[in-house]
């Protein structure tokens, strides 16, 4: 009879087993990866970088970041086409800081000039002299030949975020666009190439009253003449 009793209980205890892993519930792959994470069983991924492509200040400056401690700046597309031909440009000097917002170089030609404001603040660590004595280079579609300062940041990852980047860029380049169509809407001219694009040389058939009213509306730093 103890033997009998013994195999009742036994088969009891197997069955309560079997029900609790039935009723359990499995552990996904995910928390087994994320556990195993948590108690640093595993090297933690460190997130891959953010600071890519070009960054662009509203007053059509932009930002290339070529490492950690060093970005290259110059005049956006923008800014090339609607002034149209410089005859001289007035860069920083090696050493200077300059700060976001503050007044970083100038183009001219003839009575014409644009006095255009920093993207980034830091120090002045490189010009682009090549740039200084031949201001053509500026149609140059490449960021390699055609920035003209290069900086050491004071504080990138936070001006980084007044900048305009990606699809945020895209929609503002385009928005920005179709406002200088609307601006120069009675001109004799065409504003833009065939494709959409702005013309390359628009600001050397703008009259300079037209040029008043594209600074005035598109630049931030109230330079120009």
């Amino acid at each position: 009879m103890s033997v009998l009793i013994g195999l009742i209980f036994l088969a009891i205890v197997i069955g309560i087993a079997l029900w609790r892993k039935r009723k359990a519930v499995p552990v996904t792959e995910e928390e087994t990866s994320i556990s195993i994470w948590r108690k640093g069983k595993v090297s933690k991924i460190r997130p891959s970088p953010v600071w890519k492509g070009i960054f662009v200040h509203p007053g059509h400056a932009w930002v290339d970041i070529l490492e950690p401690n060093l970005v290259a700046v110059g005049a956006d597309e923008f800014t090339r086409s609607v002034f149209g031909s410089v005859e001289q440009l007035t860069l920083l000097e090696q050493g200077t800081m300059i700060e976001q917002g503050g007044k970083v170089w100038k183009f001219e030609r003839g009575k014409r000039q644009l006095v255009q404001t920093s993207p980034i603040s830091g120090r002045v660590v490189e010009v682009n002299q090549d740039l200084v004595k031949n201001p053509k280079i500026l149609g140059e579609k490449d960021n390699r030949k055609n920035w003209m300062l290069k900086v050491k940041p004071l504080i990138l990852k936070t001006e980084l975020q007044n900048l305009l980047h990606g699809n945020m860029l895209n929609r503002w380049n385009q928005a920005v666009k179709e406002q200088l169509v609307a601006t120069l809407s009675l001109a004799e001219f065409p504003v833009l190439q065939e494709g959409g694009e702005i013309k390359p040389d628009l600001g050397d058939e703008l009259t300079p009253e037209q040029w008043e009213k594209v600074a005035r509306k598109f630049f931030i730093s109230g330079e120009s003449k």
